[in-house]
């Protein structure tokens, strides 16, 4: 009987007998296994640091505003720098009012009208005169106010000279004794001395362009024979006194 050869190989444990131990090989290839993951996806540029908002360029870092606004200015300054200039070489003048005629409308009334005549005069060759809105004319007789009313509107253009009509409304208070007098009496002459006051916004014209625009005050010193309808003026000053403020 021949006996049995020794196996040196030990026995396998009772609870790994039935288990095989197996593995396995998975070819990855060489970009893929060195490449690092990728970035999340985000709507961020990838030169951005993650955790920092994006920076935007401002308004006035853009060239072509900062060229365009350049321009403007320039232009702007130019024409400042012309206007100046012209009117330095130009010397305009301030325009000259004179009284032509007064009288006045419906002396019954409780406000009757007083029809004035003026004669504005332009002494500059080659700047225009733009009488604006927003000038008033006042009539006194001794420091007491007897009508106002409103200076017209209009153009007067270079060296002329036009008749202006102001329309002024007695003031609702008691006429003085006087005024009246040498408005009802059309027999005697009753001479007056009156005084008419203008503030007058002006805006001079150089070329096509209308400059500030200054407001003067005409201080008119006149006597007159009488009120009713053949009045004479006599003696009269019209200096421009002040700029009211």
């Amino acid at each position: 009987m021949v006996s049995a050869i020794d196996d040196p190989t030990p026995a396998l444990h009772p609870s790994t007998a039935g288990l095989r131990s197996e593995s396995y090989a998975v070819d990855v290839p060489n970009d893929e296994a060195r490449s690092p993951p990728p970035p999340p996806a985000n709507n961020a540029s990838a030169t951005e640091t993650p955790g920092q908002p994006p920076q935007r360029r401002g308004f006035f870092s853009r060239p072509r505003v900062v060229i365009t606004l350049l321009i403007v200015f320039s232009v702007l300054s130019f024409a400042a720098i012309s206007l100046g200039i012209s009117y330095l070489l130009l010397s305009p003048k301030n325009p000259r009012l004179s009284i032509s005629k007064i009288m006045v409308t419906h002396p019954w009334a409780n406000q009757p009208l007083v029809l004035i005549s003026l004669n504005a005069q332009n002494p500059n060759n080659r700047v225009g005169v733009y009488y604006e809105t927003g000038g008033t004319a006042a009539l006194s007789y001794k420091n007491k106010t007897v009508a106002t009313g409103l200076f017209p509107t209009f153009f007067q253009g270079k060296k002329g000279s036009r008749a202006v009509g102001l329309v002024l409304r007695a003031a609702k208070k008691k006429m003085p004794r006087q005024v009246r007098n040498s408005i009802l009496n059309t027999t005697t002459k009753l001479p007056l001395s009156l005084n008419l006051t203008m503030n007058v916004p002006v805006r001079m014209k150089i070329w096509t362009t209308k400059i500030w625009i200054e407001e003067l005050m005409f201080d008119c010193k006149f006597k007159v024979n009488t009120l009713s309808n053949s009045s004479r003026i006599a003696n009269q000053r019209c200096p421009i006194v002040a700029t009211p403020k």
